[in-house]
Order: structure tokens, then C-alpha cells, then sequence
């Protein structure tokens, strides 16, 4: 009889062990469809569960390895530090626009150039981060400024909820046209 109940107990375990592996392979698809940069720490926390230690869930632990250091390649290396391959330039910024990351994105601005394109007169623009002027100044026509023109803070970070805005407050709204050089930074 002892030895039936050994094996309904093993059965049992396998069982549960199945289980779990189908969860975590839950897991894997849910995040496979995201990229490391969109992933949240929120989101691999409550898609886990406990691991047992047993031969059984090697694969879990080595699948839930596998999520952090994926997760980790993005959002935990040095705070602010440069992801690789992430550098490019908004380029045709109009009156009202400007440059805002997504959700659970960083990035550090490296120059801005603002030109007026128009050939009559002056342009007064104001440079905001959310909702706090950074620059205000008159651009004469046909004329560009950049990096060497504004306050020195560059390179400097930006982050959700606090956009690079630019606004034509004097002159043709229409002659405005900046560029944003920036890379991606680690989340913080």
C-alpha cells in the first residue's frame, strides 16, 4: 500500500510541475511580444510564480533567468547609460511640436538646431521642457541655431511626461523647423 501512495504522490508532482511549466510558457508568450524597452518590472512580477526546486522545473528557472536578464539588458545596467544602436534625429519639427518618449522610455538629448526658413523677418521661439521655458529667443531669417546658441546643459535626459516643445510666439508660425539629435537611455 505504501508503495501506491509514493506513486500517486510522484503522479501528483509531475502533474503539478506540468502545470507549472504551462504557466511560465504563459509567461514567455506574454513578453515575447514586447520589446525589452516596453517591458515593466510589474509585469514580469505578477506573470511569475514561486519555483519549486526540483529536476522538473530546471527549464522554469532557466526560462525565468532568462526574462530578468532580458529585462535587465534594458532598465538596469547604469541608469542613463546609452543603449547602443538607439541614436537618431527628429527632423521636421513644426510650430506646437516637438519630441516626447513613449512609455518607459528615456532619452538624452544631444543637440537641438532650430531654423527660420522664412526670408522677411525675425522669429521669436520659445523652447519648453513640459511646461517650463528653456530657451526664448529671436532666430533673424534664413538663419539656424543650435547646441553653441542655447543655455549649455546638452547633453541632458528626458523622460516621459515631460516633453521638448517648441512655439513660434512672434513672427510666421510656418518658417519653424528644428531637429533633435538623441539616443535611448536606460530606464530609471
Amino acid at each position: 500500500m505504501k508503495d501506491i501512495w509514493q506513486y500517486v504522490a510522484l503522479s501528483n508532482h509531475q502533474a503539478i510541475e506540468a502545470l507549472k511549466m504551462a504557466e511560465y510558457n504563459r509567461v514567455r508568450d506574454n513578453l515575447k511580444t514586447l520589446s525589452a524597452s516596453e517591458v515593466l518590472a510589474s509585469q514580469i512580477t505578477a506573470a511569475s510564480k514561486v519555483i519549486r526546486l526540483s529536476l522538473e522545473s530546471i527549464p522554469d528557472q532557466l526560462s525565468a533567468n532568462n526574462i530578468v536578464e532580458f529585462y535587465r539588458s534594458v532598465h538596469a545596467p547604469i541608469y542613463g547609460a546609452t543603449i547602443p544602436d538607439t541614436g537618431a534625429t527628429a527632423t521636421g519639427i513644426q510650430n506646437g511640436q516637438g519630441l516626447e518618449p513613449g512609455t518607459n522610455e528615456c532619452f538624452q538629448i544631444l543637440a537641438i538646431q532650430v531654423t527660420n526658413e522664412g526670408g522677411a523677418a525675425p522669429l521669436e521661439v520659445s523652447i519648453t521642457l513640459g511646461d517650463v521655458k528653456f530657451y526664448a529667443g529671436a532666430i533673424p531669417p534664413n538663419t539656424t541655431i543650435g547646441v553653441g546658441d542655447l543655455p549649455s546643459m546638452f547633453p541632458f535626459i528626458l523622460s516621459n511626461g515631460n516633453a521638448l516643445k517648441f512655439t513660434v510666439t512672434g513672427g510666421a508660425p510656418d518658417d519653424l523647423a528644428a531637429s533633435v539629435a538623441y539616443n535611448k537611455t536606460v530606464q530609471n
